[in-house]
């Protein structure tokens, strides 16, 4: 039998590390450390080492799932334990091609308990979706919890990371609220490309996207919630209930998930992405305040040419505002700038990001026509095919880059044959 023993877990000051060993034909998808950490701006060294198993856990179970595997660990909360059931139903639910198994094995469930004393903690990215989230819950003083889980082995310094804190911190005074602060490996210490290898087929969705980010964010926060005594942690949507799609965070999912008092709320899932462009627009137009929409999370600015740049700077636009009010530092000749950089990312568009959010942005500059301020954006977006773009730009990279694909296509093809 598969199996994953988490053998240590080891708490020094503000740090934990996850040591484990594996048994079966599991380690293919590990790297060779078989380590996991997480570090917080905080002690943590009363937490409970059942409460401090929840992370650990939870990176690993889907896979434990998908594998039909053991997970043999020491201590783990009753809440988060007894309800680990209910999400792996969510998930067989979600992903009915494949059949989700495997068991985990407790020496001991250890009930944990406690009084709220704050009502709200915030997973905080500073994204649209995070800051939707925020103007929703605001009275409720929300403790910011920020995470970054793409370090290796241990901790390197990140520009992006450093960006994000100091982002994330800046927001924090400017409400006077909380802050905590988490670097992890979460995001690496498991090698994706060897289960979406296996896996992405029958599940029709990556490992990532479709079974670990969601686990993976909210469990990094529950240590902390338990320590600060949190009643609810509430997590950004990303999707809409208007388009059904695979997704590891999802209210199926996410609202599943307790831990000894506490509870996670996945929020704004009624909400489109356009929804939550006019709520973000309409709060911050109508205040004093001003605020930067972070968007590419792998970048320390946003870099205005990505497909989730645009479709935030379109969206603004669609709203009557002005993207560079909302941290897009766009050149003067905005028009010409998007619709290039448009054009040229067109061609990776899926169906599904097209009906989601392209589609609901022109609808959408159409309904508030008379408000849109960039009337030499509306002469062309508004009646854009990004069908027909699509295929065109399509045909223009495949031409561009015949020699490099074919050669990488024929390069794959040697290696898989003496793999």
């Amino acid at each position: 039998m598969n199996s994953i023993i988490l053998d240590q877990v080891v708490v020094n000051n503000n740090r934990v590390d996850y040591f484990f060993s594996i048994k079966g034909n599991l380690q293919k998808y590990f790297k060779k450390e078989n380590h996991m950490f997480l570090e917080y701006n905080y002690n943590i060294s009363g937490i409970p080492k059942s409460v401090l198993s929840i992370p650990f856990v939870s990176n690993v179970i889907p896979l434990i799932w998908i594998t039909d595997s053991t997970i043999q660990i020491d201590q783990l909360d009753k809440s988060f334990h007894d309800c680990l059931n209910n999400i792996k139903m969510a998930y067989q639910d979600m992903f009915s091609k494949i059949e989700f198994k495997g068991s985990i094995v407790v020496n001991k469930i250890v009930t944990n308990t406690f009084i709220p004393e704050r009502e709200a903690a915030s997973l905080f990215s500073g994204g649209l979706d995070a800051l939707t989230t925020f103007i929703r819950i605001k009275d409720k003083n929300p403790l910011l919890i920020t995470e970054y889980g793409w370090h290796e082995n241990d901790i390197k310094y990140s520009d992006v990371w450093e960006a994000d804190k100091e982002n994330a911190v800046i927001f924090g005074k400017i409400y006077g609220l909380e802050n905590s602060l988490i670097q992890s490996n979460y995001g690496t210490f498991i090698i994706a490309t060897e289960i979406n290898r296996e896996y992405s087929n029958k599940l029709g969705d990556s490992w990532w996207h479709g079974l670990h980010h969601g686990l993976a964010i909210i469990s990094a926060a529950i240590p902390i919630a338990y320590m600060l005594k949190v009643k609810c942690i509430y997590i950004a949507s990303s999707n809409s209930p208007l388009y059904k799609v695979t997704c590891a965070s999802d209210p199926t999912v996410d609202n599943e998930i307790k831990f000894a008092s506490g509870m996670i709320f996945h929020d704004a899932y009624e909400l489109t992405r356009q929804d939550k462009v006019k709520v973000v627009v309409d709060y911050y137009s109508g205040s004093k305040e001003s605020v930067d929409i972070r968007v590419c999370f792998k970048n320390e600015e946003n870099c205005c040419k990505c497909e989730k740049c645009l479709r935030t700077i379109f969206g603004i636009v669609a709203e009557g505002e002005n993207p560079n009010d909302y941290g897009f530092a766009l050149p003067n000749n905005i028009s010409e700038h998007i619709k290039t950089s448009l054009n040229d990312e067109v061609k990776f568009f899926t169906d599904t990001f097209i009906i989601m959010y392209w589609i609901r942005i022109q609808h959408r500059m159409k309904e508030n026509y008379n408000n849109v301020m960039y009337r030499d954006i509306l002469d062309w977006f508004i009646d854009y095919d990004f069908a027909t773009e699509r295929k065109k730009a399509l045909l223009k990279y495949r031409v561009t880059n015949l020699f490099p694909i074919l050669k990488r296509k024929i390069t794959n093809k040697v290696n898989r044959m003496f793999a």
